[in-house]
Order: C-alpha cells, then sequence, then structure tokens
C-alpha cells in the first residue's frame, strides 16, 4: 500500500536524490537562540517541526543535522520556546513548543498554543511546516485539530511519521489511510530517528525547498 502513494515522502520525491547529498549538505549548524518570537531573525527561509511532546522532535532534528544540538528531554514537555538553528547560513530549522501534554497545566499549553500559532500566522519566511506523528498510534485529536488549522490558513506542511522502527506496517499503512481519508491526498515522509530511515530524503526536501526559496528572493 505504500508504495502506491505518491507523494514527498515515499516514492514521489526519489527521482531527485541522486543529485542530492541527503543529510550530509548540512555542514555548519549553529544554535542561535530560544525565542517568544522569531521576528528578529534573519531573513532566511525557515522550516519549522511541531507535534505532541512526546513525538521526538529534538531527536529528528538532531538525526538531520548528523549532532546533538536539539536538547532530547526524558521528560516530555520541556520545550516551551521556539528553538532555533541556522544551516548553513542559508535557512532556519524551527523548534516548536510540543501541543497536547495532558500533564502540563492548562495556562501552560494555552501559552505553548498561542506561542505556535503567532508563529505561524505572522512568520513570512516559513517555507515549510513538517507536522510529526507517531507511527505507532492512530492520530490524536489534537493532531488532527492543528493538520485542518494549517489548512485553514493555508500553510505548506508534510507529515512526518516518526519511529517507523518501533511500528507495524500495518500500523503505518492504517495511520496513512486514516489521514488520507480526513484530509484527502497530503505529502508525509517515514523517519526512524534511531535507525536513520528516511531523514535523508527529509534532508533532500528541505535543501531543495530553500535554495528554490532564496533564488526566488
Amino acid at each position: 500500500m505504500l508504495n502506491e502513494q505518491k507523494n514527498a515522502g515515499d516514492s514521489g520525491y526519489e527521482e531527485k536524490r541522486s543529485k542530492s547529498e541527503g543529510c550530509l549538505a548540512f555542514k555548519k549548524a549553529e544554535f542561535k537562540g530560544s525565542y517568544e518570537s522569531t521576528a528578529r531573525l534573519l531573513g532566511l527561509p525557515q522550516f519549522a517541526f511541531a507535534g505532541r511532546s512526546n513525538v521526538g522532535k529534538s531527536s529528528l532534528i538532531n538525526a538531520i543535522l548528523n549532532r546533538k544540538i536539539a536538547y532530547v528531554s526524558k521528560n516530555p514537555g520541556k520545550t516551551i520556546l521556539i528553538n532555533v538553528i541556522e544551516v548553513n547560513g542559508r535557512f532556519y530549522l524551527v523548534d516548536l513548543p510540543g501541543y497536547g501534554y495532558a500533564r502540563r497545566s492548562k495556562s501552560m499549553r494555552n501559552r505553548w498554543r498561542i506561542t505556535i500559532e503567532d508563529y505561524i500566522k505572522n512568520s513570512n519566511l516559513l517555507s515549510h511546516l513538517f507536522v510529526l506523528i507517531d507511527s505507532r498510534h492512530k492520530p490524536m485529536e489534537s493532531d488532527l485539530m492543528f493538520i485542518e488549522w494549517l489548512r485553514f490558513y493555508k500553510k505548506p506542511f508534510s507529515v512526518v511519521f516518526t519511529k517507523i522502527d518501533k511500528a507495524t506496517q500495518k500500523d503505518i499503512s492504517s495511520n496513512i489511510k486514516y489521514l488520507k481519508d480526513k484530509f484527502g491526498s497530503f505529502n508525509y515522509f517515514l523517519t526512524s530517528s534511531k535507525k536513520r530511515k528516511g531523514v535523508d530524503k527529509l534532508c533532500d526536501f528541505i535543501s531543495s525547498s530553500a535554495e528554490s526559496v532564496i533564488f526566488n528572493l
């Protein structure tokens, strides 16, 4: 079933791989800081990562950059600000606060929601947003609401299914079908930060998208 999905994450982007270095192209990465707003950052394309607090955003960013630069906590919900990493002096990777973490207070969850929504609505340099979903589990209501919100505001996004090394083929196929039934066709990537599965495809996509944006600035 997965091979039948024509999208950026599975087979649709494969034809460009021979012309790319994958994640090896990201030779320089610098942590720029944690912000409530990214308004004062340099005018570079931004690629943001969003998802539930325990979905593996920081681990995926570290896998993309081939180094430990994003903080990986054993206690979900630690990212309360927008963490920004500059890559090759050409674009930013943006780690957004996790949403939907029940063990935080309602006021804290509302603060995260406002931070995320303000960033997405007001950042005119947001090139693409990656919505991370744990491939082992059915997407939750908070995931569906977030995707619907992105669609309403016409923001370009892809779904990144994480931890595929721990999921069954049945689970992965079921979750893809579930989202497709809800939203129709969508771009997705299948990844495992631990096994580095699918990470190069994601890097290729970011590299290609960043060059396209820079060329048109």
